[in-house]
């Protein structure tokens, strides 16, 4: 199996087969990220992507899932997208959702007829990089959209019988901009039925445009216990049933729960974390 270029996928899929489906970001103007900076934005393929799917046939012959990587798989067209399902189907025959990372962008340049026809097909369990839904954040961020997008978008996928996961991330909004975000943020929340919500915290990546702020004194980047205290205000305004999963390492306080029946027991760890780090600017969970 070949890989032309980084490879990435959530926590939650850490288990899943995976395939290389395109190499690169189609966006790349993401202010904060610089993943695939180095890389330019290409489609594998059919027949290596034919190659690999036959690699994991042999060593995951009943795999009842798999992860299409590159930074932007749902960037494809339908047409393209469609022919990786059916060779999927043709060698995977127990094989019942074919996730990867999508943005809104490229939901709205599906139909909803492709939206149902992809889902008839098994794509499914897609992972957005939302970030925020606050319309200065997102702009911050530079997404290329903004906060009814995400619900307009979210919505269409809800009406297909997609199954999607929310990529949020706390320190975004900047410093003393966090509560905010976060209750903006969980207004549109309200209204969608994400299946997991991840939960990242911002890391200044070298070169990135927001580290050109920052070192400009044009960016302030919020402490831990504010990004905590983000996350503690987003889990209180949530009403609605999902897996919140902030266990990456880039968290300063990772966690994971159900909502909204680990709620209480969610917000006194982040009320006790905030505290502690409030009071130890130094403070880790890990220390």
């Amino acid at each position: 199996m070949e890989f032309s270029g980084r490879t990435w996928r959530p926590p939650y899929e850490r288990y899943t087969p995976i395939v290389e489906a395109t190499a690169g970001c189609a966006w790349g103007r993401c202010t904060f990220c610089t993943l695939f900076c180095e890389e330019r934005f290409s489609v594998g393929r059919l027949d290596r992507f034919e190659r690999d799917l036959d690699e994991v046939k042999r060593f995951v012959p009943h795999a009842r899932r798999l992860w299409l990587t590159g930074g932007s798989p749902f960037q494809m067209s339908f047409r393209q997208l469609e022919e990786r399902a059916m060779a999927v189907w043709d060698r995977l025959i127990k094989c019942q959702s074919i996730a990867m990372f999508a943005s809104v962008r490229d939901i709205a340049r599906k139909s909803d007829e492709e939206l149902r026809r992809l889902r008839a097909l098994h794509v499914n369990g897609l992972t957005l990089g939302m970030e925020s839904a606050n319309d200065e954040v997102l702009e911050l961020a530079g997404k290329g959209y903004g906060r009814a997008d995400v619900l307009a978008q979210c919505r269409r996928l809800d009406a297909a019988g997609i199954e999607y996961n929310l990529i949020y991330l706390t320190g975004l909004a900047g410093r003393g901009r966090g509560r905010h975000n976060a209750r903006t943020t969980a207004e549109v929340l309200n209204r969608l039925n994400p299946r997991i919500l991840e939960i990242s915290s911002l890391e200044l990546m070298p070169g990135s445009e927001l580290a050109r702020r920052t070192a400009a004194g044009e960016f302030a980047p919020a402490s831990a216990a504010e990004r905590i205290d983000e996350l503690r205000v987003l889990v209180e305004e949530l009403q609605l049933r999902v897996h919140l999963e902030a266990s990456s390492q880039t968290n300063p306080l990772p966690l994971v729960g159900m909502l909204p029946y680990d709620k209480p027991l969610l917000l006194a760890a982040l009320e006790e974390g905030a505290a502690r780090a409030r009071a130890t600017p130094a403070w880790s969970p890990a220390g």
